[in-house]
């Protein structure tokens, strides 16, 4: 006889694409950026002197690396024997960058024979630089531009959710989202929902009012991990998720 353990499926309140037209609110936090490499521009000769097809044979297959903070933000993919690349097989993304931070950009040759550097510039990240394309003078003249803007965003309230006999706990939650803004954290156990103690709702009413949250939001109270309680209103809005969150979600920001 097996003593096997319940499995209970996972369960996802709704993401959509942003609206449009109009002013998200809250607007993106600070501290998270969209980022996106647009062109580059290499110099003819190598830094030997010699062409390029004279050093290796063909032009570079130029390749960019981010590094904010001394850490790898993200590297693009090569461009083909080119001296005037773009990247738009490279798509753009959210991530943690904000005023002040110390980027680093580098421009790289990726060769069989030399996977070398081409150039680079390191600076701090200022005001004027945020929602704008940067183009960036690097050594060995050659360039590099990047484009810094708001980060973009999806709608929903931003959490996922398990329906067990007689209670409901929440298994995942975005950061940057409504959920996480009204205080919601993975792990905690729905006690009430709209007024109404969760063990005294059926399955489908439970999962009926947290698959369409109205506009005013769902109020619900919760038990965190710790024991405490809160209670709190989750309503629907704007979701500002990092690129490594966007595989895991059913729409992507554009």
């Amino acid at each position: 006889m097996c003593a096997c353990a319940a499995v209970f499926p996972e369960l996802s309140t709704r993401f959509e694409k942003a609206p449009a037209l109009g002013t998200l609110d809250p607007p993106p936090p600070d501290d998270r950026h969209f980022v996106r490499v647009v062109k580059g521009r290499i110099p003819p000769r190598a830094r030997d002197g010699r062409t390029w097809d004279q050093a290796f044979g063909s032009l570079p297959d130029p390749y960019v690396r981010v590094i904010v903070n001394d850490v790898e933000l993200f590297k693009t993919k090569s461009a083909s024997d080119t001296l005037e690349p773009v990247w738009d097989t490279t798509p753009g993304g959210n991530y943690k960058i904000q005023l002040g931070d110390k980027v680093e950009v580098q421009l790289w040759n990726n060769n069989p024979l030399a996977d070398g550097i081409i150039g680079k510039k390191e600076f701090r990240l200022e005001a004027e630089q945020l929602g704008a394309e940067i183009d960036l003078e690097l050594s060995g003249e050659s360039g590099v531009t990047i484009s810094i803007q708001p980060a973009k965003a999806i709608w929903g309230a931003g959490f996922w959710y398990e329906l067990r006999r007689g209670g409901a706990r929440v298994t995942r939650v975005v950061d940057a989202s409504p959920a996480t803004r009204a205080g919601l954290q993975q792990g905690d156990e729905i006690i009430i929902l709209e007024g109404k103690p969760i063990e005294a709702q059926t399955v489908d009413e439970v999962r009926s009012t947290l698959s369409a949250i109205p506009t005013q939001g769902v109020p619900m109270t919760v038990r965190h991990k710790d024991g405490t309680t809160l209670e709190l209103t989750v309503k629907e809005g704007p979701i500002y998720p990092l690129l490594s969150d966007y595989a895991s979600l059913p729409v992507t920001p554009e």
